[in-house]
């Protein structure tokens, strides 16, 4: 029973255990449950949110891809615009390099003229001085010395550089230094404004001149005047004396004849013959008076008039002397002494005369050559009056080049000074360093010799004599003319370009001044220098209009300037240097100014080579491009029964195409030969290409007859030739043919159509070289040679004015034929080695020693 009431008590401790399981189990199903719904609704949550994660992820990687492309995008268009802003930036800064260029070589240009200019006034002062003194050999110092000192007043502070300045005009002077020339030109505008007032003052002298003859003529027959004036004063004196002298002695008589005691009392006879004769004696006293006034003003005429130095008596004491005068005698003798003095007056007035007469002969030969001169500048001025608006600015623009010139000297100046101060702390700098030396090697005397043996000695910058040549040719000072007379006034450039190497030259005077740099002589680095300079100047003022003279000495002045840069020492010449040549280097001396002086010396010869050249190819061009019909046939003017020359065969006296090409064959030849730069070359090219194309466009717009539609098939034919040319020499690179762009456009105009609109938009897009006025010329000039062909009408015209008339060019109808580029000279440096070089015979130069 116990236990069933123990069994009973467990199973109902069990049911409760299970009610108490099953409420619990049902309690947790029901969390269950409701964990489960929020586990469902928390995963739609998640769900819907990792949708919307997934949309805006989406958008975001769009948006993304957009900004992506955006930037890439803005970048490009960034870096384009980058691009074409340095390209534009790159354009303009080579424009404005150019005309920097450009107006730094019109500067050269005009100091060249200048030069020249002053050398020709040299002579003609030279020969003046020499005309103004025939029959006698008397050279007038003072004239002489202040003409001196009026040319080079400016040139003082440089008298310790330049010495031979305040030589004489007659004696010959050593050649100056370039910036000497340099100055001058400043010079040259301050000797023009005072030439006038100088001739000013010579006139105003020549009017006192005439004026004081015109007075010495007068002055004879005032003199006589005078003369006889006096000795009737004279006589008249003389016989009033007497009278006075004899009443005096009757008044005297009666004075003591009839003495009595009344005789002073008045009314009576002797008081009143005393009363007369005081009243006569004080009358004559007032003559007197006057006379002596008028004898004063006489002196004072006189002395006014003659003016002596140092000899003529005092007038005042003359005329103290005249005062206190009461006799005769006294008069007599101050006659007299006036005579005297009249004569030597006279005698001084006449050396007076001849000196005045010898200056006046000097001072109207200077005023015969002032007028001249006067005369030349009448002309220039009314030649300058008598120009277009276009030049009257030409002349405007040189105007300012002056003044920027002056201000480019001053600066020039200031960079002299600066250059002295650098040469004196040099020598300074070498004094020190030999000072330092000798103090090392007495230091090294006080060693004793173990210490000698043991330590190692520091090395010396002692210059080693070597047994082999070292690229350098030595001459004494006084051979220096003997060098500059055989290798440029005298060498003949066709035999030394066709025998020896091209630059023989400039490798010569450049081993000349290694030498000279190698002896640390300034004085003979500059000599040589100068000399040179001046040297190759004067052969081609005396040979400049030959075509083979001026491009061999442009080629070897070229090659000099490039010896001086590879051999200078600085890096950036250096890097095509062997180790040899690198030896060879300029150990003293830095010779970058004359390496300026060098390019302007090259940059004038290269203008005058321009000139030559353009003299030359003149008279060919219009012959050769415009008028000869190279292609046979087409013109269709002439009649048909007339048989037409071939191309080769032309009148006589005449040019054709072939003619110009042959000379072209000749420049470039000649210029190969030389060993000219092929930069250079490429440059003398285009020049003479744009000279070709601008002469031959300007005469195609002056000339009616030539702009048909044959004539512009002419004119590309021809331009093709020359384009082949070019293409035969290698020389398409060098811009020549975009010299001939505007020529071959105003060809192209001839031959299109030119009726519709869609003409005149293809005119307007095809003619980007030529300006509005050049086109419409053109079209104005337009002239049909066959019933096939039709005039431009007028309203075509002015269809292509207004489709042209934003275009911003110029008004200038033709192109300026004169115009030269600016021309560089990139650096070119030789592998020839210069211990190789050797002297030939034929050079005349047996004084120099390869060192």
């Amino acid at each position: 029973e116990e236990e069933a009431k123990n069994a009973t008590n467990r199973v109902l401790n069990l049911q409760e255990e299970i009610a108490k399981l099953r409420k619990e189990l049902h309690q947790t199903q029901s969390e269950k449950k409701s964990i489960q719904e929020k586990a469902e609704i928390y995963k739609q949550e998640t769900d819907q949110l990792v949708l919307e994660l997934k949309e805006q992820n989406t958008l975001l990687k769009k948006e993304k891809d957009e900004l992506n492309h955006r930037i890439q995008d803005q970048a490009k268009e960034m870096t384009d615009a980058m691009e074409k802003r340095l390209v534009e930036e790159t354009k303009q800064l080579e424009l404005d390099l150019n005309d920097e260029r450009l107006r730094y070589q019109n500067l050269l240009n005009e100091f060249s003229r200048l030069e020249e200019r002053y050398d020709d006034l040299k002579d003609e002062m030279k020969l003046m001085v020499n005309i103004s003194k025939p029959g006698h050999k008397r050279t007038d110092s003072t004239h002489s010395s202040n003409e001196s000192e009026y040319t080079y007043s400016s040139e003082i502070t440089e008298a310790e550089e330049f010495p031979m300045r305040t030589e004489e005009p007659s004696e010959k002077k050593a050649p100056l230094d370039m910036s000497l020339f340099l100055k001058l030109q400043k010079r040259v505008t301050e000797l023009e404004q005072e030439k006038q007032s100088l001739q000013d003052e010579l006139d105003r002298k020549e009017e006192q001149v005439l004026r004081a003859k015109a007075k010495e003529e007068e002055r004879p027959q005032m003199r006589g005047a005078e003369l006889e004036y006096e000795s009737l004063k004279r006589q008249e004196l003389e016989s009033e004396n007497k009278k006075l002298k004899n009443e005096l002695n009757e008044l005297r008589k009666a004075l003591t004849e009839k003495s009595a005691p009344g005789a002073n009392v008045p009314g009576t006879p002797v008081y009143r013959v005393l009363v007369e004769q005081m009243t006569s004696i004080s009358e004559e006293l007032e003559v007197r008076k006057e006379e002596v006034l008028i004898l004063r003003s006489q002196l004072m005429s006189q002395k006014e008039a003659i003016q002596p130095k140092n000899t003529m008596t005092d007038s005042t004491i003359l005329l103290e002397d005249v005062q206190k005068m009461k006799d005769k005698g006294e008069i007599a003798q101050a006659y007299i002494g006036l005579k005297e003095t009249n004569r030597l007056l006279e005698s001084q007035l006449q050396t007076q005369k001849r000196s005045h007469d010898n200056e006046l002969e000097a001072l109207r030969g200077e005023i015969q050559s002032l007028k001249e001169e006067n005369n030349r500048q009448q002309q220039l001025l009314a030649q300058n009056l008598q120009l277009p608006p276009e030049a009257r600015i030409e002349a405007s623009l040189q105007h300012e080049i002056t003044r920027l010139t002056n201000e480019n000297l001053d600066l020039m100046e200031q960079l002299e000074k600066q250059d002295k101060t650098v040469r004196k702390l040099k020598k300074q700098l070498k004094v020190f360093a030999k000072k330092i030396d000798e103090l090392e090697v007495g230091q090294m005397e006080n060693i004793s010799p173990g210490q000698i043996i043991d330590e190692p000695i520091h090395p010396v910058n002692i210059p080693r004599k070597e047994k082999d040549f070292q690229g350098m040719l030595e001459y004494k000072k006084e051979d220096e003319p003997k060098l500059v007379k055989n290798l440029i006034l005298d060498l003949k450039p066709r035999g030394v370009a066709v025998n020896l190497i091209p630059g023989l030259p400039a490798y010569i005077l450049f081993m000349c001044v290694r030498h000279a740099d190698y002896l640390n002589d300034d004085q003979k680095v500059r000599s040589l220098l100068t000399s040179t300079i001046n040297g190759i100047k004067k052969i081609l003022k005396k040979r400049g209009d030959d075509f083979e003279t001026v491009s061999f000495w442009l080629s070897n002045t070229c090659r000099f300037l490039h010896c001086l840069k590879q051999y200078s020492g600085e890096e950036g010449f250096m890097k095509h240097n062997t180790p040899r040549q690198n030896e060879h280097c300029l150990t003293n001396f830095d010779l970058a100014e004359y390496r300026q002086v060098l390019s302007d010396l090259a940059i004038q010869i290269y203008q005058q080579l321009v000139r030559v050249l353009e003299n030359i190819l003149q008279p060919m061009i219009v012959s050769g491009m415009l008028e000869h019909e190279t292609i046979q046939g087409v013109s269709g003017v002439k009649p048909t029964g007339l048989r037409k020359r071939t191309s080769s065969i032309a009148d006589e006296g005449t040019y054709t195409l072939d003619s110009i090409i042959r000379q072209l064959n000749t420049f470039h030849s000649i210029m190969c030969q030389h060993g000219m730069d092929p930069e250079l070359i490429k440059q003398v090219v285009k020049q003479t290409f744009y000279i070709i194309g601008a002469v031959t466009l300007n005469n195609l717009l002056l000339r009616k007859d030539m702009c048909s539609w044959s004539k512009g098939m002419q004119i590309r034919y021809n331009v093709s030739q020359l384009e082949e040319w070019l293409r035969d020499k290698n020389l398409m690179t060098s811009g020549a043919k975009e010299t001939l762009e505007p020529l071959i456009q105003a060809a192209q105009l001839l031959q299109v159509k030119k009726k519709t609109d869609e003409d005149a938009e293809a005119i307007c897009s095809m003619c980007n070289a030529l300006t509005t006025a050049q086109i419409v010329k053109v079209l104005n000039l337009y002239t049909p040679v066959n019933e096939f062909e039709e005039r431009v009408t007028v309203s075509f015209i002015r269809t292509i004015q207004m489709r042209m008339r934003d275009r911003k060019d110029s008004p200038q109808l033709l192109m300026d034929a004169k115009h030269i580029f600016p021309v560089t000279f990139p650096f070119n440096p030789s592998s020839l080695a210069l211990e190789t070089i050797q002297t030939p015979a034929s050079l005349g130069l047996g004084f120099l020693t390869r060192v």
